[in-house]
């Protein structure tokens, strides 16, 4: 009988030791899941970063016109993105690196030197001078950043009047506010009929030399723009205009032929 007891009881005493183990080993399987799930909830948990909302090229200024707040995968997401909540801080900077469309705007992007904006566009040793421009001068609002132009200069000589090529093949980096840059957004204020952005300046991407010439220019005379195919960069070949050489235009092989009379002397 007392052997029967003993036995029970190991029994029983084992079969709680085996119901504590595995009620701790539950336990602890659940706590680690637990852990597991919530590293990879904090993982992949959405935050709301700053985007480029089109392709931005340096230069460009962060606004509400360039950027919008997406969601994105914390484990995705580069340590040097910028977070909504820091926009702040964020707006008005230039970039001094390109970013494409939909991509994450980085602290690594923006430029830190001051004055780093439009001046970023421009090429080594090269100046922007805006000039003003009326409704022919701007080819009736049509002209646009990144078109190149030919420069002609008008000016009073000697009793009259002369044109002559004063630059060509000029890129055109503004017109008004409108750069390459921000040109996306700033299309949506184009008029319903299709019709051009209207503006008075445009700042042309020219030598120092260049500049001093098209300065000089404005004081003497009157500047006219005239536009190029995209693609043509031959030299502009262009001849000293003057009223004289307008009106006494070389006549033709053809009409030469008729102003000769043909004189026949002696016969048979």
């Amino acid at each position: 009988m007392r052997d029967r007891l003993v036995t029970v009881s190991m029994l029983i005493g084992a079969l709680g030791a085996g119901g504590a183990a595995a009620y701790f080993a539950n336990g602890y399987i659940d706590h680690a899941i637990a852990e597991r799930r919530a590293e990879l909830d904090s993982q992949y948990r959405p935050l709301r970063v700053i985007v480029a909302n089109a392709d931005l090229q340096p230069g460009a200024t962060l606004s509400g016109q360039t950027v919008a707040v997406r969601e994105v995968p914390r484990a995705f997401l580069h340590s040097e993105a910028v977070l909504a909540e820091n926009w702040n801080g964020l707006a008005g900077r230039v970039l001094a690196h390109a970013v494409r469309s939909g991509e994450p705007i980085l602290r690594s992007h923006l430029a830190h030197e001051p004055g780093a904006g439009f001046s970023a566009q421009l090429p080594t040793g090269m100046r922007a001078l805006t000039l003003p421009v009326d409704v022919e001068a701007s080819i009736s609002g049509m002209l646009a950043p990144g078109d190149r132009i030919d420069v002609l200069f008008t000016t009073h000589s000697g009793n009259e009047n002369a044109t002559v090529a004063l630059l060509f093949n000029v890129p055109v980096l503004a017109t008004g506010i409108r750069t390459a840059t921000n040109a996306a957004w700033l299309d949506g204020q184009r008029q319903p009929d299709g019709a051009g952005i209207q503006f008075n300046t445009v700042t042309l991407c020219v030598s120092p030399q260049d500049a001093a010439k098209i300065t000089l220019a404005q004081q003497a005379g009157r500047i006219t723009i005239t536009l190029r195919r995209p693609g043509d960069d031959r030299p502009l070949q262009l001849a000293r205009i003057t009223k004289d050489s307008l009106l006494n235009t070389p006549r033709t092989a053809k009409s030469a032929a008729r102003a000769r009379v043909e004189i026949i002397l002696g016969g048979a």
